[in-house]
């Protein structure tokens, strides 16, 4: 019974609220070194990519149960990794996005009338990629996304691309934008500004999560498998968006610290269906050691 009470401690509100204060305090020393008010702008952004994740699985219920460990274990992976709340939000609006975007899709699954949420959806993207270029690799996992919900067809694809047009047509319409500000997006080099201990930290950082990501997703496989076909079509979505997340975090390497929330996203997901499916009472263990590896994490980046 005692360790049931640990366990539904750490799936709670409580332990949310623990990792909420813990994402807040990791950007307050580098804030202090840069007098700058992004890394606050940063964890309010994480924040609010938590709230909309808790309520895109209790509103379609892609984990076995309705529980905060989603929200608590972003908040860790993002609280470990400094730069993440302290540079520039937009890896953590990118997130918004997906998540915006994947709250329509769901609720398109299996419906063949679904131009409309097609539409939307896409328009969502395209306005997210005119923000920030990185939002583009969204766009074909959507698309695939809209064929594992059975709610794609010829309709469909006709109003993806009016959807894709509609943003760069509404900037340029208006006169917000014009031709002459068009151009190819400035390419990042986050591995540029950092020294070479910061590179390894952060290198090492990237292959730990996509690691942890990979083990868990293979543990979950034959649980999530087990689920009814609308249930497998909302974690198959997931697993998607994990593999292309890693994909574009290899090719477009110089910006990893943007495609890092959305990959942090994805393994909150998996450690969610680990803790709700497991009926081992030790189970708090695994959660502990995240904790503790999240802590030494920042640690080691305030050192260096």
């Amino acid at each position: 019974m005692r360790f049931e009470i640990i366990n539904r401690f750490l799936g709670g509100l409580l332990f949310t609220a623990m990792a909420t204060i813990a994402l807040t305090l990791s950007a307050t020393p580098y804030l202090a070194e840069s007098y700058t008010i992004s890394g606050f702008a940063n964890v309010a952004c994480v924040v609010v990519t938590g709230v909309m994740l808790y309520f895109l699985n209790k509103s379609f219920s892609f984990i076995r149960a309705v529980t905060t460990i989603n929200v608590s274990v972003l908040f860790l992976l993002e609280a470990a990794c400094p730069y993440l709340t302290t540079g520039s939000p937009k890896g953590a609006m990118m997130c918004m996005v997906m998540l915006a975007a994947a709250f329509i899709l769901f609720g398109s699954y299996n419906r063949r009338d679904a131009q409309r949420s097609i539409f939307s959806t896409f328009a969502i993207l395209m306005a997210g990629a005119l923000a920030h270029y990185a939002c583009l690799y969204l766009i074909p996992v959507f698309l695939l996304g809209f064929v594992q919900m059975r709610s794609m067809s010829v309709k469909g694809f006709l109003a993806m691309g009016v959807g894709l047009l509609t943003p760069p047509w509404i900037l340029l319409g208006m006169g917000i934008v014009s031709p002459s500000n068009l151009s190819m997006p400035e390419m990042q080099n986050v591995w540029s500004v950092l020294s070479h201990n910061e590179s390894w930290l952060l290198l090492t950082v990237v292959i730990v999560e996509a690691l942890l990501l990979v083990a868990l997703s293979i543990l979950n496989l034959m649980q999530i498998y087990s689920y009814k076909m609308q249930i497998r079509a909302y974690n198959g979505f997931f697993s998607v968006l994990a593999i292309a997340t890693l994909v574009m975090m290899a090719i477009d390497y110089g910006n990893i610290l943007s495609y890092l929330p959305v990959l942090n996203c994805c393994i909150a997901v998996q450690v969610a269906h680990t803790f709700t499916t497991s009926s081992n009472p030790w189970r708090f263990v695994g959660i502990m050691l995240l904790v503790a590896a999240c802590v030494a994490s920042y640690c080691t980046f305030l050192l260096n």
